[in-house]
């Protein structure tokens, strides 16, 4: 399993829309991707930031999950997204 951090700064003025367009364009291409095994979305008001947390079985079905960007985030943010990948570490 791999983790998949994306954090961005949006916008100012438009959090909600790209929650909105996240909850109706790009988390339906994440629950219809291969390998997807769910995942969070997060919003800071305070900050004009949104995170977004998806758990993928491999790293292939992660690259082809991460196309969802090109479906049109990039007009929301206010800077280049930063996205970093974790394996679990276990604890047992």
């Amino acid at each position: 399993m791999i983790a998949r951090m994306w954090e961005t700064r949006i916008s100012e003025g438009q959090l909600d829309e790209f929650c909105t367009w996240v909850k109706s364009t790009a988390w339906p291409q994440f629950l219809a991707a291969p390998g997807f095994g769910g995942g969070e979305f997060y919003r800071s008001d305070a900050q004009d930031r949104a995170v977004i947390i998806t758990k993928w079985a491999t790293t292939e079905a992660l690259a082809a999950g991460s196309e969802w960007f090109d479906l049109g985030a990039e007009r929301f943010v206010a800077r280049e997204p930063e996205a970093w990948e974790f394996t679990p570490v276990d604890l047992g």
